[in-house]
């Protein structure tokens, strides 16, 4: 007599228990997915991709100045086109990004150790080149920078 199995399949369904029929419908998600894209779609178009505007510094109303003896002054004007960078206030020779950091280490060898970097920008130049600016300023070690600001008009 052979062994039978404690665990037969009387269903045939293979033990899983109720096998399904025709007349049962699957969930059919396409719409949800649909609305989903359509959703994304929406936003993508609607929002905008636009960074921080520009912005006008106000003019000063407190503190206290720099002593220009004591401070290199790095000037960004703006000619129409591109920003041209000065390195002196507003009268110093023409350079660029890279000319900074030499332009303040010859200023800072010359000085007692209290050393500071004025940057000057025309109201017209884009903040994110001042930024630019600022940025090789203070990766130079020892030395304080501060941003030239117009005296409130009374």
């Amino acid at each position: 007599m052979g062994r039978q199995s404690l665990f037969q399949d009387t269903a045939g369904d293979g033990g899983f228990g109720k096998s399904r029929t025709g007349d049962e419908a699957d969930l059919d998600i396409t719409p949800m997915i649909d609305v989903t894209f359509l959703l994304l779609i929406f936003f993508m178009v609607t929002s905008t991709m636009k960074g921080t505007p520009d912005l006008n510094v106000p003019p000063a109303e407190h503190g206290t100045g720099v002593p220009s003896s004591k401070a290199a002054v790095v000037t960004i004007r703006n000619n129409g086109g591109e920003p041209q960078i000065l390195l002196g206030d507003g009268k110093g020779p023409e350079g660029s990004l890279a000319d900074i950091r030499p332009y303040a280490e010859q200023f800072f060898q010359a000085s007692d150790g209290d050393f500071q970097i004025v940057v000057k920008a025309d109201r017209d130049v884009e903040h994110g080149f001042v930024q630019e600016v600022m940025k090789q300023v203070s990766e130079i070690e020892n030395v304080k920078y501060s941003l030239g600001v117009q005296d409130k008009k009374k």
